[in-house]
């Protein structure tokens, strides 16, 4: 049926407004609701997010930080070459395992050591270790463990895959996904790649390197100069979960030393 005229009706929904609760009721409910952990204060929670913390053990750095490497969030590890990144990566690799929590190491550089991480107190039984053949592969491989979860920390040696990430910028997709996981993404690179992305910006610089030998026995002959002690100044550039921002001292002893020690 067609017709020349057009027709609109207006109807009104009448909706009774809800009555207040009493002033008693409603402590009342706010008081069971604090109690069931539904509701809390920020300062309860943390800048944090209430996830926690992550420790480095470098004690120091742990107090600057407010706790260590906030979970949930991306943190990244800059640095030039024999900076102290792959110690670093160590030990923060032997404090999550010593824990009993699992970790992921995506190695596109094929650069891993595991006799001297093992040396290093990492418990290898609770390292996944992912060498992507290709570079971009890394984020792929990011992207399917952040989704699974269950690990508390997942790390990225981003030398090499950072470069070809430029275009189209992986960062925003991973920090969703670490947030929702709960796992510090941990982004070891030369130079800052992450930006505004990344929670945590450590910088880390070689001061000094003690050596040990040469020396010279009449049975074994001449021994190598070796690498013992290297002192790392490590300066929280930036923060976006408290802590103080500020140089920290560490001093890195060798897998040598320490293997040494431990005899």
């Amino acid at each position: 049926l067609t017709t020349g005229h057009s027709f609109s009706r207006k109807v009104i929904v009448s909706v009774p407004s809800p009555k207040p609760l009493p002033e008693k009721d409603a402590q009342a409910l706010l008081a069971r609701l604090r109690r069931e952990g539904v509701l809390r204060s920020a300062a309860s929670v943390g800048m944090d997010g209430g996830r926690g913390f992550l420790p480095t053990g470098v004690e120091p750095l742990d107090r600057a930080l407010g706790g260590g490497l906030p979970r949930g969030r991306i943190v990244e590890v800059v640095g030039r070459v024999s900076s102290g990144r792959t110690a670093f990566l160590f030990l923060v690799l032997a404090s999550a395992t010593s824990r009993g929590e699992q970790t992921v190491l995506i190695d596109p550089e094929d650069g891993f050591d595991p006799a001297a991480a093992a040396l290093a107190g990492v418990r290898l039984e609770r390292v996944l270790w992912i060498r992507p053949s290709r570079s971009l592969d890394a984020f792929r491989a990011a992207d399917l463990v952040l989704d699974a979860g269950g690990f508390g920390l997942v790390a990225i040696d981003a030398r090499r895959a950072t470069r070809d990430a430029r275009r189209a910028s992986p960062w925003p997709r991973l920090s969703l996904r670490a947030e929702r996981a709960g796992s510090v993404l941990l982004v070891s690179s030369e130079r800052p790649e992450v930006g505004t992305f990344a929670a945590t910006v450590l910088g880390l610089r070689r001061n000094a390197a003690g050596w040990a030998g040469p020396s010279t026995s009449l049975r074994a002959g001449p021994s190598p100069l070796l690498l013992e002690r290297l002192d790392v100044r490590i300066d929280v550039l930036r923060s976006k979960v408290g802590g103080v921002a500020g140089p920290v001292r560490w001093a890195s002893s060798s897998a040598r030393r320490r293997s040494t020690d431990a005899a």
